[in-house]
């Protein structure tokens, strides 16, 4: 299944990706590429990276970018504005 996690470098993420990795995910994250995973996990090695930043995408691109990732699950960590 391919998972797109937006914030998923954070508290949650960092204990989710790679359980999702170690269950045969294909898992990309959305980051802003500002902060690293809390704990180390090789499993992060397999995480595929999207630098992308929802506040500083214009006329609905961010939603598009998402979209056109075709993923199975989406799943948004950043709850808050």
């Amino acid at each position: 299944m391919k998972v797109v996690v937006i914030g998923g470098s954070g508290h949650i993420g960092t204990y989710l990706l790679p359980k999702l990795i170690k269950a045969g995910h294909d898992v990309i994250n959305i980051t802003r590429g500002q902060s690293k995973p809390y704990k180390a996990d090789p499993t992060w090695e397999e995480v595929k990276p999207m630098i992308l930043d929802r506040d500083k995408e214009l006329n609905g691109d961010f939603e598009k970018k998402i979209a056109e990732l075709n993923a199975d699950i989406v799943v948004d960590l950043i709850n808050f504005s």
